[in-house]
């Protein structure tokens, strides 16, 4: 049975849909697919066990819906579930939201200040729901992972040079333990910083646009976090400015400011917002070797975080003073 036969079924068997169309979207790192029922269009998203808790997503994205946020929302199955678990996989269905979708760092001056005033928004609404699973936390944000990458790369390099592998990953590795090095003299007192209920994957690529309206999408990887991570990564992704991976303090302070219309942020994380961007981009991101891998439409994204991390490895503390 094809996949599609099979996830065919399965919604007919939990859902009172008829499946007229099924069409993957290409380039995604999960299956995503558009579907067109005798009851108009939708999305529906599948994963692997374990990844996400997709249950989850359609709870939470109820309770931002009736709050006020525009987001998609999920619908239930015959048995009253958000989701569907088979032995090896899980998916939902959620609407289909009309609209246009953006490129990393094409935002207008409009869009720049909705994009912060409804990030603002979501954490005062998310301030109120149930304390979501953390992530970002101390394993995160302290200098054992990052003395760990380091000796695991220096070790890789290491081995590069004794076989004589090519250059161009001689070159990587080397970098990599160079900006590993820069991060682990960084000092983020974790107690200081504000954490908060959060969509933990907040960008311009998670926005649609009807006019001026926005809707957030994607709601599966939301945590709990230190908010200042997911108010500069929003603004680099989506500033025009920050294409060439300059991160301009003006224009992120008027994103900031517009930000604080709606959740406070301390000083502390203010100043702090240019090393725990870069801390968790060096962990999580940061991997040239890899990039060729990726699925095209995320290269723009990786490009990003390339040109962005070689900015930062001389310009962070500069930019963390103009922030005070």
């Amino acid at each position: 049975m094809s996949d599609n036969i099979m996830l065919n079924k399965l919604i007919s068997d939990n859902y009172d849909l008829e499946v007229k169309d099924l069409q993957l979207i290409e380039g995604q790192f999960c299956e995503i697919y558009t579907m067109q029922t005798n009851k108009g269009k939708y999305v529906v998203k599948t994963l692997h066990l374990g990844d996400h808790d997709m249950e989850q997503e359609g709870h939470l994205t109820k309770y931002l819906y009736d709050n006020g946020i525009s987001v998609p929302r999920l619908l239930k199955t015959s048995g009253g579930m958000y989701h569907v678990e088979t032995e090896d996989m899980q998916f939902h269905i959620q609407e289909f939201i009309e609209g246009r979708t953006w490129k990393v760092n094409t935002a207008t001056e409009w869009f720049l200040e909705k994009l912060a005033v409804t990030i603002g928004k979501v954490h005062d609404v998310l301030k109120n729901y149930g304390e979501l699973k953390s992530v970002m936390s101390d394993h995160f944000l302290n200098k054992n992972i990052i003395n760990y990458l380091k000796d695991h790369y220096t070790e890789k390099l290491n081995e590069a040079i004794t076989t004589q592998k090519d250059k161009q990953l001689i070159s990587d590795l080397e970098e990599r333990v160079r900006y590993l090095e820069r991060v682990a003299k960084f000092d983020i007192n974790i107690n200081r910083l504000t954490y908060s209920n959060s969509h933990a994957d907040f960008h311009m690529g998670q926005i649609i646009t009807d006019g001026e309206n926005l809707t957030v999408i994607d709601w599966t990887s939301a945590c709990r976090m230190p908010i200042c991570f997911e108010v500069i990564r929003s603004y680099v992704f989506a500033a025009p400015e920050c294409g060439n991976g300059e991160i301009n303090s003006d224009g992120l302070k008027r994103y900031i400011n517009n930000y604080l219309k709606y959740f406070p942020l301390n000083d502390y994380d203010i100043e702090m917002m240019p090393y725990v961007f870069y801390f968790q981009h060096m962990i999580w991101n940061y991997n040239p070797a890899e990039y060729d891998n990726i699925p095209n439409a995320y290269k723009p994204i990786r490009d990003l975080i390339i040109n962005v991390t070689n900015w930062l490895y001389e310009n962070v503390d500069v930019l963390a003073d103009e922030l005070r």
